[in-house]
This record gives structure tokens, sequence and C-alpha cells, in this order.
């Protein structure tokens, strides 16, 4: 459970809604890792769960136009639960461009968790363009081999509505583009606020997954800072009063996702960690587990008062 610092003291409480996370005064904000960091630290989970198959490997990843270089986490399944040891890895990794027929052989690197345990990631190095199509695979030299077909999204941008300075109860944010998938949409509103102790500040992050609605041309998310902010007013007043003659003053709004290709289609819609790790559940490898998808991240910021989107709508990872 995420703990929170009292403004002016040294006192915490726990964040109740586990959807809106809050920080204020001088403390750091910390931003969320990205979905696919939260797969890929869990997926030993999936080595160990996968016991009694004959299925070669097990692979995730992700491909993105973000980045010059592109990698891919390998686990071999084996019929054992001891953690795998360091050295080279029985598997050949290729990659092929189904637009150019370009092959890329990957190269295979070990790198060492916190924990311990070792892992094989493989890389190449190039950017994966908007709407291109590969074919990865690992291969055993015995010939056993696991494959998956990825296919990167189209180009999209963010658009913003001009605003005023008030705060508004509706805010239609459209994304432009026919992406299949919009994910990983969390919304940061920063704000001022009077407390006994003075002027002070904060920032929370409300996640805003699963509203996005897809229409005509890409999708629109619905946000609405009046509401939100009357939630987070109510939080902070659960270890200090706000002046309620002022109450919380919007500073800016931030709103960030990731653009995802059609393969990311979770179970219930819901992407919880605990359920995706588990073999099968969110996989589109072929003749082994895991998943390997392909996206990019938005965003987009507004400063009341101004009338424009500031910053970019179409940053690196």
């Amino acid at each position: 459970m995420r703990r929170q610092r009292h403004p002016g003291s040294g006192l915490h409480t726990p964040t109740q809604n586990p959807s809106v996370r809050t920080t204020w005064g001088r403390a750091r904000y910390v931003l969320i890792a990205g979905l696919l960091a939260l797969l890929l630290s869990a997926c030993e989970e999936d080595v160990v769960a996968v016991l009694g198959t004959d299925l070669p490997f097990s692979m995730f990843g992700v491909l993105t136009p973000q980045a010059d270089t592109q990698w891919v986490r390998v686990f071999p399944i084996e019929g054992r639960l001891e953690p795998a040891p360091p050295g080279l890895l029985d598997a050949r990794f290729t990659s092929i461009d189904l637009e150019t027929g370009e092959m890329r052989v990957w190269t295979d690197s070990l790198i060492q968790e916190e924990n311990g345990q070792y892992a094989h990631v493989f890389w190449s190095s190039f950017s994966a363009p908007f709407e291109r199509a590969y074919r990865l695979k690992v291969e055993r030299s015995d010939g056993a081999a696991s494959r998956v077909e990825v296919v990167v999204p189209p180009l999209a941008v963010l658009e913003l509505p001009a605003q005023t300075e008030q705060a508004p109860g509706l805010l239609p944010v459209f994304v432009r583009g026919e992406v299949p998938n919009v994910i990983r949409i969390e919304v940061t509103y920063r704000y001022r606020f009077r407390t006994p102790f003075g002027i002070d500040t904060g920032q929370t992050l409300v996640s805003y997954e699963g509203k996005a609605r897809r229409i005509e041309g890409g999708w629109v998310i619905e946000v609405t800072p009046q509401s939100d902010l009357r939630s987070i007013q109510r939080l902070i007043e659960q270890t200090i009063p706000v002046d309620p003659t002022v109450g919380l003053k919007l500073t800016k709004i931030t709103l960030r996702l990731i653009a995802a290709n059609a393969d990311w289609d979770p179970p219930g819609d819901t992407f919880d960690i605990d359920v995706l790790v588990q073999p099968g559940t969110l996989s589109n490898v072929e003749n082994g587990f895991g998943f390997v998808g392909a996206g990019y991240r938005l965003l987009g910021a507004w400063v009341p008062l101004d009338t424009i989107i500031v910053g970019d709508s179409y940053f690196r990872f």
C-alpha cells in the first residue's frame, strides 16, 4: 500500500483509492513504470509455472518506433524449478520484416536481476516503423522453435480542445489515428492549495484505464477535472484541512497513454499483473508462452489560461 506524506509534518496516511496516487510538498514525484516493465519484471513467474510441457521458450517484449534498439527477453522452458544459470543459451533469435523481407539475427546478452537470477535479453539495433509487421523466432539447436508475429500500430496524436481559466467539468481528449488499442491511460493533476501551514503544492495521478471510447477516426477519453479535484481535495483533507474558500487551484493537467497494437486484449479488459503472468492468459507466442506486443507512448499537457497543447504528443519511452 502506497503511503503519502502529510504536508508540514512527518505523519503518513495510506491511499484508500488504488487508482489515485498523490504527492505534495517538496516530495519528488516518481512516474509509474509502464505496463511492459511490470510484465517483464514478473515474467520469471512464467518459467516456474509451465512445468510438464515440451514447448521450448517463453518470450516477453515490445517493438516500438520510439527506440533505436528493440529487445525481447527469452526464457527456456525447463522441467525444473532451479533458477537459470549464467552462460550461453541454446537459442538463435531472428526477425523478418514482412514488408521488405529483411532478416536480422539478434544478439544475446545476459543480465543479472536484483534477486540474483539471470535472464537472457536478445536485442537488435533498428527502429520499428509505424504499421510494419515482423515475424520473430527463437530456435534451439535441435530445431524446436517459438515464434510470434507483431504489427506496429499506426501513428496517432493527442488533441486537446481550448480551455478556460476554470477547471472544466468535462475535458474530451482525442486520440487521432486508427490505433487498435489505447492502454495505461493516466491523468496527472498539478495544483496548489492553502492550509494552516501556508501555501502548498501537490500532484495526483488518476487512472483512466478502460475509459477510452472508440469513435470514427480514433478514440476519445472524457477527463473530468472538476470531479477528480473534488475527490483529491477530500483525500488531502484526511490529513490536513484545505481552505474551503480557495480549494485546489489547478495549475496543469498531463495525460499519458500507450497506443498499442491489436494483440493487447487482456481478459476482462483488465491489466492485472497477477493474472497476466499466468501462462496462456495473454499470450500471442506460437509453440511457446509469453507476449510480444508493439506500441508507443503519447503525452499531452494543458496549462490553465493557455489555449493549446504544451509538450510533445509523441515522445520516447
